[in-house]
């Protein structure tokens, strides 16, 4: 689609040019007042190479955004830096969507490592639902793009997402922090720092957010897309001797909301459960002209007007209730073996358990018929241990990081697909056994068949056991003062175990069932009866037709009568099968950066305080894994791989008062782990990952702040990323169904779930009154539209109609701030989203199969009031 955006943000991209470190260092308390305002940016330190660092001075394309900045834009939580920080997408689903510069995972699995890694104080957190903390007690928030090969953890392609926490400290502080909004919104914070010893300290900070939601299903009396999370961080800090310093972590997550609700559009009338296949639904009595779950769908549309603004209507039990418990402990011992020489040691352990949630509602509408579940607790459980040393060489000209890394992850996950029972006429039913695509049957069809075309319940159970091991070492030598080389190697291998167990349908228990009875259809009230299995469909019988509506009638015997969200299906006792792989994913990761401070006195003449200019190739690496191809058992995934090849320069000018960061690079991506809509050998239909060849990202970031007075700040970003697929093969939907697979070349498609351009511009004013500082700030964010859909068709019609993704839109944030002369004292009023935008954040479009484009649509206008009392 062509892309557009407003000219008032090209024009703040372009003359202001972007965004937005703040002027705030990353390193302030959130107990101390705010500073007065100064006529300079000041230093921000960033920790992206493992090591203190001015950002100026760091060849990375990083945004590191303050504690108290975060306070100044009201973020409090980490999905919202999506806004603000160049080329960062976070989409919402059953899982959280992690995107930097196109490359993201999209479905949550347990089997699927995140391609941007996550961490928290040097603890890797490896589920990506658990990746968005709220910002309790958060120190700095740093978003590092591009592939993080050498020093990070798990090695990540797309990213990472590096939070550090406030530490305990030697005095005696704190805060308590409250705000109330609309949606019945209300938040808590606190957190308080206690000295126990002279080297002995303490800190505890809590968190509460909750509201009601804002998405109504008026015909359940339900509300979706709420919050319900409370969290507790407690840490201590061990000083010894001025060479030991040990800190200790315990955190405690609850989650129990509801998960957002959906809205649905029919993606294609021709997609296999509509007329791609002439598949008969509960409701449908002519199959020449099936429209039932057309219908159900559009029983959820907003754009049809079958729902109003801000509903839904997705049926009696659509298991949207997320509920995530999570125990996070961590220890990392520090010391200093002398003054050119750190060793560091850092311990984590994890444990996870999440209640059963809907993973999607392919159907879209109310009836329950075509849905994927976890259908019990998955339980996730990890330790990590991680041994670093820090040094310095050669008068300091060398600085080095080295080290071994180790963890250790199993999980558990049940996971059901649900496709329910459906009819086929006895015409197509033969043209589809001989390996026909199916013609258009007769107006009122021949005789009905009901039963099973792909499933019609599978339910798999995962026992996935990771072993991950990793040695590293990256070293910055200045060769003069001003020119320095930076190379690190990482070495990866990646154990994946995996075991899956596939339990089926129990199709003679099915058969006994419904063959031998007598039924009455709800439309003609005639009495009908089946017949015995024939290749898992039943015959119906005694002058029965389509007009009784036959699929209603099989379907009742098997309704969800525990109201667990699963009709009653029986299920065999014993797995169909049980598959177990084994394997070890392993890759050398170099990368190399030459880096360039302009001398000091090239610059006297000039309005330029300093510039740095790099280049860098760099390497990632995400771990292969085994996808389950329902009969076809475990299948692998080979491992993801990215080589970035970036030049960048870093400016402040005008006596510090203006800041200007632009990355410009090229990434060749390869075998990319993408979900698909594909069959097994039996012609059974499922979304699996597979991988989509070679790709490649061109694209360019840009990051500008500007304090004209020391009472006035502004700053914007703006990122542009082409993404291409060179190598893309599929096989067409519709015979693969029949049994003919047939290639299909998509490689003129472009990424999903990602948008190509962002843009944010943001505006603070600090007023100082003989009462305290009033603080007026404005952002607005834009986004390009994202493609959402799953499969060519839904590529199709998204160039060709604008179905399956999300327009672009703008977001604009308000917020009015008060601060006494102590600094200690904070009264804020705010808006979120002014306009009262509506924009859709996920889920998938899929049009070749299940025929459906469903959304979910982000935050509408917030608004509410904060204190901030602090000690």
């Amino acid at each position: 689609m062509k892309k557009t955006f407003p000219l008032a943000l090209v024009t703040s991209a372009v003359v202001l040019s972007p965004l937005s470190v703040q002027a705030q260092p990353a390193e302030s308390s959130p107990g101390t007042s705010k500073a007065k305002p100064s006529a300079a940016l000041e230093e921000v330190i960033v920790t992206a190479r493992r090591r203190a660092e001015n950002i100026q001075e760091t060849p990375i394309a990083v945004t590191a955004i303050s504690g108290e900045a975060l306070r100044d834009q009201g973020i409090v939580n980490t999905s919202e830096l999506t806004k603000s920080v160049p080329s960062l997408q976070i989409n919402e689903g059953q899982s959280n969507q992690i995107y930097i510069r196109g490359i993201g995972e999209r479905s949550g699995f347990a089997r699927v490592d995140p391609t941007v890694g996550v961490y928290l104080d040097d603890l890797f957190l490896p589920r990506t639902d658990g990746q968005l903390l709220d910002t309790v007690d958060v120190r700095s928030i740093q978003v590092l793009r591009g592939p993080q090969g050498t020093l990070f953890g798990k090695n990540t392609t797309g990213g990472a997402l590096v939070l550090t926490l406030e530490k305990p400290n030697d005095v005696y502080e704190g805060y308590v922090e409250g705000a109330l909004g609309n949606y019945e919104s209300r938040s808590l914070r606190a957190a308080i720092n206690i000295p126990i010893t002279d080297n002995f300290y303490t800190r505890t900070a809590i968190t509460y957010d909750k509201d009601d939601g804002f998405l109504e299903d008026k015909h359940q009396g339900k509300t979706y897309s709420s919050t319900d999370r409370k969290a507790l961080v407690f840490q201590t800090r061990y000083e010894g001797d001025s060479s030991l310093t040990v800190d200790t972590l315990a955190y405690l997550g609850k989650i129990d909301e509801a998960f957002p609700a959906i809205n649905c559009d029919v993606a294609s009338e021709n997609g296999l459960f509509a007329d791609g296949l002439y598949v008969m639904w509960a409701g449908d009595t002519d199959p020449s002209n099936p429209t039932a779950y057309k219908k159900n769908c559009e029983a959820n549309s907003r754009t049809k007007g079958n729902v109003g603004d801000l509903e839904t209507n997705m049926g009696a039990n659509p298991n949207l209730k997320k509920k995530l418990d999570t125990i996070l402990i961590g220890a990392t011992a520090q010391w200093d073996y002398n003054d050119d020489v750190t060793m560091k040691v850092v311990f984590g352990a994890r444990k996870e358990t999440e209640g059963p949630i809907a993973s999607s509602d392919n159907d879209g509408g109310p009836e329950n018929w075509s849905e994927a579940l976890n259908t019990d607790d998955g339980d996730r459980d990890s330790f990590s241990l991680e041994y670093q040393v820090n040094g310095t060489a050669f008068d300091s000209r060398l600085s080095y990081t080295g080290g071994l890394f180790y963890m250790r992850e199993t999980n558990f996950e049940p996971f059901a697909l649900l496709s329910n029972f459906t009819g086929l006429d006895a015409v197509t039913l033969g043209q589809l056994a001989a390996g026909q695509l199916p013609t258009r049957p007769n107006p009122g069809g021949t005789q009905p068949f009901v039963g099973i075309l792909s499933g019609p319940l599978s339910i798999s159970e995962f026992d996935l056991e990771n072993n991950t091991f990793a040695a590293f070492f990256q070293g910055s030598y200045d060769i003069t003062d001003n020119l320095q080389f930076t190379g690190g190697i990482r070495y990866t291998a990646e154990k994946r175990s995996s075991e899956l167990s596939l339990y089926q349908a129990d199709v003679d228990a099915i058969e006994a069932r419904v063959t031998g009875g007598v039924f009455f259809s709800p439309t003609t009230g005639k009495p009908i009866t089946f017949g015995p299995n024939a290749g898992g469909f039943f015959p119906c019988l005694a002058g029965c037709v389509w007009a009784d509506d036959p699929v209603r009638v099989f379907q009742n015997q098997f309704l969800d009568n525990n109201g667990d969200g699963i009709p009653d299906i029986p299920m065999s006792a014993e797995p169909t099968f049980v598959d177990k792989k084994e394997k070890t994913f392993s890759k050398v990761t170099p990368m190399v950066s030459v880096s360039y401070n302009l001398p000091g006195e090239w610059l006297d003449d000039s309005v330029l305080d300093s510039m740095m200019v790099y280049g860098t190739v760099s390497s990632g690496f995400k771990s292969g894994f085994f996808e389950p191809r329902l009969l076809d058992g475990l299948q692998q995934v080979d491992a993801e791989e990215v080589l970035n090849r970036e030049v960048g320069f870093k400016i402040d000018a005008f006596d510090r008062t203006v800041r200007f960061n632009v990355a410009m690079y090229h990434m060749d991506f390869e075998n990319m782990q993408l979900i698909q809509v594909s069959t097994d050998s039996g012609g059974n239909i499922a979304v699996i990952f597979r991988n989509a060849g070679e790709s490649t990202i061109t694209g360019a970031e840009m990051e500008f702040t500007w304090m004209p007075s020391p009472i006035v700040m502004f700053n914007a970003s703006f990122s542009d990323n082409n993404y291409e697929f060179q190598q893309f093969k599929d096989n067409d939907l519709l015979n693969a169904v029949a049994g003919n697979f047939i290639p299909e070349d998509r490689t003129d498609e472009t990424f999903p779930a990602s948008p190509e351009t962002t843009a944010s511009v943001g505006a603070q004013l600090m007023i100082p009154t003989d009462f305290g500082m009033i603080i007026p700030r404005i952002d607005v964010s834009y986004k390009s539209e994202i493609f959402f859909g799953l499969d060519e068709g839904s590529y199709n019609l998204y160039e060709r109609e604008g179905i399956g993704g999300s327009d672009a839109y703008t977001l604009i944030d308000a917020r009015l701030s008060w601060q006494n002369n102590e600094g200690d004292t904070t009264v804020a009023a705010f808006v979120k989203n002014v306009t009262d935008e509506r924009y859709v954040v996920g889920t998938a479009s899929v049009a070749d199969s299940v025929s459906t484009f469903n959304q979910t649509y982000g935050d509408p206008r917030r608004f509410g009031v904060m204190v901030r009392k602090s000690f």
